[in-house]
C-alpha cells in the first residue's frame, strides 16, 4: 500500500462506505480524463492544420483560385492531416496536372486497399453473394464523388469542395467525424483547370482594389467567343459533352477513378444563369427507358436532404423544372450510368467576383461557394446516415442490371469491318467505362439479328475476331444506350416540345438526341435476342490496329490500304522528305487482298531504304497497316497502281480560320481533328487578320461555322471577300462547315449551291431544326472525295439547311457526293419532326464546285461534330488534305 492508499484508508477508515463512494468517483474522474484527453487530442491535431487562407493566401471567394493554389492546398492536406491521401488524376492539354483528395477517417485510410475492393465487390454480384455483400456492408464506407467547374467560368464548384475540404479537415465535432467513418469522399475540386485558369487570369488581371458587381465592369464584361474559351477546354471542347466518348484527358482520367473506387453516388457542381438561385435534382423529363430505378429512388432521397439543408439557411432553390438526363454524355449521366446516383447542382453565377442582381442585390463568389458547400454537406450527411441502405440498394441495382440483360436482346456484336482505328476506338472506350467486351475465337451463327439501324436481318454469321458485349452485366443500361440504334423519347415529352417550338421557344432538347456508337463511328454494329453459346475470349487490355508495317522491303511501292483515314497522316511528313505518292479512288486487289477505295501508293523510286524506313516510322507512329509489293500489277478487273482513277498527291499548306464571329466549339473540334487525333501541321489565322493575311502561301483555308453572317461580312468587308474570291480563282481550296457553308453561298457569292428556302413558296416556311439524328444517306462512289469508305456514311443532322443541287445540265465542275436518301423513311435514329422528313429527302451534305483553278468543298452540317463524329473524319481530311491535288 503507498502513502495515497494509507491516507485515503485512514480518512475514510470509520466509514467504509464513504470509502467505496470515493473510489468510485475516483474512477469515474479518471475515465472522464480519459474521454476529455480523447476529446481533446483530436482537436488539438485538427488545431495543426491550417486553414485555406493560412495556406493560400486568400479567403475562400475573395479571389478565384487558381490550379496551382488548389495544389499547394491539397499537398500541404496530404502532409498535415490524417483525413486526406492525394490521388493524382493526370494531366490537362495545358499540362497541368490535376490531384484528387480521398477524404475518409484515419481509420479508413488504413484499409484504403479492403475498401476499393469491397466497392469492386459490391459492383459485380456475379462475384458476390448477398451474403458475402451484406457482410461487406457492415463495415464499408459510401463512396461518393465531388467535382467542381467542369466548365472554367463556373467558379463555385471548385471554392466549394475547397470549402468543403477546409471543414472535415478542420473540425471534430460529432457529426463531422461520423460523417467521415461513414464515408469516403473523392473531393476533385476543379474538373477544367485549363479553362478556369484562363478565366481568373483576366479576372484578376481586369480587377481593381475591390470587386466590382455592375455587369458593364471590364472584370465582368467579355466577348462570346472568349465566353467559350473560359467555360471549355483547351480545344474549345465542351466537357460536359464528353463523357462516353473520352476525347480529352480529362474525362478519360476521371472515368479511370470511376471504374477504380465505384462511388454510390457523386455531384456535378456546375452554375447558371444569375438570375436563379440553386437547382437541385431531381431533374425534369425526358427519362430514358434505361435510366436506372436506383438513382431514380435516392433523387427523392437527397432532394428532401438538399431542401432541409437549404431552408436552414435561407437559401432559395428550385428541382424538376428543368435539366434532364436524356443524354448520356454530361458527367451526371455517366455517372449514372457507372451506377451512382449522378447528381447536378446549378448555382446561380456570380459571372467572377461579384455580380450585381437585376433586383439590386449582390451576388458574391463567396456566397455561392456556401451554397454549393451546404449541399455538399446535405449530400454527405444524408450519405452517411443512410450508408447501409445506399449500399444494399446499389449492390442490388447491379443485380438487376444482370437480369434485365439476359432478356430482349443479349448481345451486340461489332464486325472487324470499316476504319480498324475507329473499331479499336470504341472497343477501348467500352472498356474504359467498364464494359467487358469479348472476342469470337470461332465463328459464330446468330439468329433473330439485327443491324446498326435496328433492321431484322435474321440469320447471320460472324466471323472469328468480331466483338461481343454481353447485356448480362453490371453496366447493361449503359450498354443499351451507347449500342442500341434509337431510343425513343417519350410522347408527352415531343408534345410539349412541339408547343415550345411552335412558340418560337427553345423545345429543350438540349443536345443530340442520336448517338449509338456504331453510327457516330461507321462501324458494323448488330444485336441480337439470341443467347446460344459462343466461343469467345474476354478482352483485358486496349486493342490496337491488328495490321502493322510489312517486315519486306519494297522494290516498287509501299501500299497504305485506303480503309484506313490515319494514312492521311503520313501525307505531309512524306512529301516533306519528297517521296512521291500516288492516291487510288477506286478498291483494287493484290493477290487477293482487298484493297479500299483511297489506298495510299508510297513508290520507293529505288530509294528502298529511305523510303521503308520513313514509312515504317510512321506506320509505327500512327499504327497503320502497311504492305510491300514488288510490281505495280493487280488483280485481273482491278485498276492497277499507276491507275488514271487517281492522282499524284502534293504537300498542302493549310490554314484554319478562328475567333469570333466563328463559333468556338466548332473551330475546336476542327482544331482538334487536325492537331490531336491526325497531327496534321496546319496554321491558324485569326479573323480579323484574314484580310490582310497573304493567301497566297496557303493551298487550303478551313472556316468553321458562322455564328454572326452579318458581323463575318463588315469584319472581311468588300476587300477582304473579294480577296478570298481571287484566291480561290486561282488555286486555292476553300473548306466551309455547316453555316460556313451558307455564308459563303449568300455572303460572299462562291458557288451555285441551292438552298429549299430559296423557293418563293417556302421562303416563309417555319425553320424547324433536326435535334441530332441519324439519316441515310447516298455516296457517289465516282466521286473522290468519298474515296475510304465501303460502305454508305450515316450522316448526323442538327440543323435547319437544306441544300439542292444548282439547276441546270449535269457538269463535272459541280458535283454532289454526298446526299440525303431520295426515297423511304430517311430517319436511322433520333428525332425529327414531320416536316424535317418531308422536306430532308435528297438534300444535298457535301458539294463541291470548281471555281477557276480552285474549288469550294461545302458540308451542310459540322463534319466534327463534338469530336465524336468520327465515322465523318475521312470526307473531312480527304477535303483538306486531298483537295488540293484532288482531280
Amino acid at each position: 500500500m503507498n502513502i495515497v492508499q494509507s491516507c485515503e484508508s485512514g480518512v475514510f477508515s470509520s466509514n467504509p462506505n464513504q470509502y467505496k463512494a470515493y473510489q468510485s468517483m475516483k474512477r469515474n474522474v479518471t475515465y472522464l480524463s480519459i474521454f476529455i484527453i480523447g476529446l481533446l487530442l483530436p482537436l488539438q491535431l485538427s488545431a495543426q492544420v491550417k486553414s485555406f487562407e493560412e495556406v493560400v493566401g486568400h479567403k475562400i471567394g475573395d479571389r478565384i483560385t487558381q490550379s496551382h493554389q488548389i495544389l499547394d492546398y491539397l499537398n500541404y492536406l496530404n502532409g498535415a492531416s490524417e483525413r486526406v491521401t492525394l490521388l493524382e488524376i493526370g494531366t490537362t492539354f495545358d499540362h497541368r496536372l490535376q490531384v484528387a483528395a480521398i477524404l475518409t477517417a484515419p481509420d479508413n485510410h488504413a484499409r484504403l486497399d479492403e475498401i476499393r475492393e469491397n466497392a469492386q465487390k459490391l459492383n459485380d454480384p456475379r462475384r458476390t453473394s448477398r451474403a458475402e455483400a451484406e457482410q461487406i456492408i457492415t463495415a464499408q464506407p459510401a463512396v461518393l464523388y465531388l467535382g467542381g467547374s467542369i466548365h472554367g467560368f463556373e467558379l463555385s464548384g471548385t471554392e466549394g469542395v475547397l470549402m468543403m475540404l477546409e471543414h472535415y479537415t478542420t473540425n471534430n465535432d460529432p457529426e463531422t467525424l461520423e460523417h467521415l467513418r461513414n464515408t469516403l469522399i473523392i473531393a476533385d475540386p476543379v474538373i477544367n483547370s485549363d479553362g478556369r485558369d484562363a478565366f481568373a487570369q483576366f479576372n484578376h488581371q481586369h480587377k481593381g482594389r475591390h470587386a466590382n458587381a455592375d455587369l458593364a465592369d471590364w472584370s465582368n464584361d467579355f466577348t462570346g467567343w472568349d465566353g467559350r474559351k473560359y467555360r471549355t477546354s483547351h480545344y474549345y471542347f465542351d466537357l460536359n459533352r464528353d463523357w462516353f466518348a473520352h476525347t480529352h484527358p480529362e474525362t478519360r482520367n476521371r472515368a479511370a477513378i470511376l471504374q477504380e473506387w465505384r462511388p454510390q453516388a457523386g455531384v456535378d457542381a456546375h452554375e447558371m444563369g444569375s438570375e436563379r438561385e440553386f437547382y437541385v435534382d431531381p431533374p425534369t423529363g425526358p427519362f430514358s427507358p434505361f435510366f436506372p430505378e436506383y438513382t431514380t429512388k435516392w433523387f427523392e432521397e437527397y432532394g428532401r436532404a438538399h431542401a432541409e439543408a437549404f431552408d436552414r439557411e435561407h437559401v432559395e432553390y428550385t428541382k424538376r423544372e428543368i435539366f434532364n438526363f436524356f443524354y448520356p454524355a454530361y458527367f451526371t449521366s455517366y455517372m449514372t450510368y457507372q451506377g451512382a446516383v449522378g447528381m447536378l447542382y446549378e448555382q446561380g453565377s456570380s459571372r467572377g467576383l461579384a455580380l450585381e442582381l437585376s433586383d439590386g442585390t449582390v451576388r458574391t463568389l463567396g456566397q455561392a461557394a456556401f451554397q454549393q458547400y451546404t449541399a455538399f454537406r446535405a449530400m454527405i450527411g444524408l450519405s452517411s446516415d443512410k450508408r447501409e441502405e445506399l449500399l444494399t440498394d446499389y449492390y442490388r441495382s447491379n443485380v438487376n442490371a444482370i437480369d434485365q440483360g439476359s432478356r430482349g436482346t443479349v448481345r451486340y456484336l461489332i464486325k472487324q469491318e470499316g476504319d480498324p482505328h475507329l473499331v479499336a476506338y470504341v472497343v477501348n472506350l467500352l472498356q474504359r467505362s467498364g464494359i467487358e467486351v469479348s472476342e469470337l475465337t470461332s465463328d459464330a451463327s446468330l439468329r433473330n439479328v439485327k443491324n446498326r439501324e435496328g433492321n431484322e436481318v435474321g440469320s447471320h454469321t460472324f466471323s472469328a475476331g468480331s466483338y461481343v458485349i454481353e447485356a448480362s452485366q453490371p453496366r447493361m443500361a449503359f450498354i443499351r444506350k451507347l449500342l442500341e440504334p434509337h431510343i425513343q423519347i417519350p410522347e408527352e415529352f415531343l408534345a410539349e416540345a412541339r408547343e415550345r417550338v411552335d412558340r418560337g421557344e427553345n423545345p429543350r432538347f438540349y443536345d443530340i438526341t442520336a448517338w449509338s456508337l456504331p453510327l457516330l463511328y461507321n462501324l458494323q454494329g448488330f444485336s441480337t435476342s439470341d443467347s446460344r453459346s459462343i466461343s469467345a475470349v474476354r478482352l483485358t487490355e486496349p486493342i490496337g490496329n491488328p495490321g502493322g508495317m510489312t517486315d519486306e522491303m519494297a522494290e516498287y511501292a509501299y501500299l497504305i490500304n485506303g480503309n484506313q483515314a490515319a494514312l492521311l497522316s503520313t501525307i505531309i511528313p512524306l512529301r516533306e522528305k519528297e517521296i512521291r505518292l500516288h492516291i487510288i479512288y477506286k478498291p483494287t486487289q493484290i493477290n487477293g487482298k482487298r484493297y479500299s477505295s483511297g489506298t495510299l501508293v508510297v513508290r520507293t523510286d529505288g530509294k528502298s531504304d529511305t523510303v521503308h524506313e520513313a514509312v515504317r516510322e510512321l506506320a509505327e507512329k500512327f499504327d497503320l497497316e502497311v504492305d510491300a509489293v514488288n510490281s505495280g500489277r493487280v488483280d485481273p478487273g482491278f485498276p492497277p497502281l499507276g491507275t488514271i482513277e487517281g492522282n499524284r498527291v502534293k504537300n498542302p499548306e493549310i490554314a484554319l480560320l478562328a475567333n469570333y464571329p466563328l463559333d468556338a466549339y466548332s473551330f475546336g473540334w476542327a482544331w482538334h481533328t487536325l492537331d490531336r487525333v491526325y497531327e496534321i501541321p496546319h496554321t491558324i489565322i485569326n479573323t480579323t487578320n484574314i484580310a490582310s493575311t497573304p493567301m497566297e502561301r496557303f493551298d487550303v483555308l478551313i472556316v468553321p461555322e458562322v455564328q454572326n453572317s452579318s458581323e463575318m461580312e463588315k469584319l472581311l468587308g468588300e476587300s477582304g471577300i473579294e480577296r478570298i474570291q481571287r484566291w480561290v480563282r486561282d488555286g486555292g481550296t476553300l473548306v466551309t462547315i455547316g453555316s460556313a457553308s451558307e455564308f459563303a453561298r449568300t455572303n460572299m457569292g462562291l458557288g451555285t449551291l441551292d438552298s429549299w428556302y430559296d423557293d418563293e413558296e417556302n421562303e416563309n416556311a417555319q425553320r424547324l431544326s433536326v435535334p441530332g439524328a441519324f439519316v441515310r444517306t447516298e455516296l457517289d462512289s465516282n466521286e473522290w472525295i468519298v474515296s475510304g469508305y465501303d460502305y454508305d456514311l450515316p450522316v448526323l443532322i442538327n440543323s435547319t439547311r437544306l441544300y439542292r443541287a444548282p439547276e441546270g445540265p449535269p457538269s463535272p465542275a459541280r458535283r454532289t457526293a454526298v446526299k440525303v436518301a431520295s426515297d423511304g423513311d430517311v430517319r436511322i435514329a433520333g428525332h425529327m419532326w414531320e416536316e424535317n422528313i418531308e422536306r430532308l429527302p435528297g438534300s444535298i451534305f457535301l458539294y463541291e464546285q470548281r471555281i477557276g483553278s480552285g474549288r469550294l468543298i461545302a458540308f451542310a452540317e459540322d463534319v466534327n461534330f463534338r469530336g465524336y463524329w468520327r465515322g465523318a473524319d475521312r470526307l473531312f481530311l480527304n477535303a483538306v488534305i486531298l483537295g488540293p491535288s484532288a482531280p
